[in-house]
């Protein structure tokens, strides 16, 4: 079970992370910012409940997979739209 933590805030955090730098206009509005706003407390939460149901170490499993998932999905925008 922690794995579904671990894999769906690594999805969350690299999606989260390709948005951030997204050029497009959507994410220059206020829905925009509203997306934004809904993937990071949704992995917030998750890092919150993987602390809660098993533990510190999980938890900061998880808050290190966030991290590094969001320059995941900076260096994939990067890799993918600035060639």
């Amino acid at each position: 079970m922690p794995w579904l933590y671990l894999s769906l805030s690594f999805a969350l955090g690299v999606v989260a992370g390709f948005a951030a730098f997204s050029h497009g206009s959507f994410y220059r509005r206020l829905s925009g910012q509203v997306v934004r706003g809904l993937l990071s407390i949704a992995y917030f939460a998750l890092i919150i409940c993987a602390f809660w149901r098993y533990g510190w170490k999980v938890g900061v499993g998880e808050t290190l997979v966030v991290f590094g998932a969001a320059n995941v999905g900076l260096s994939l925008f990067r890799y993918f739209w600035t060639r």
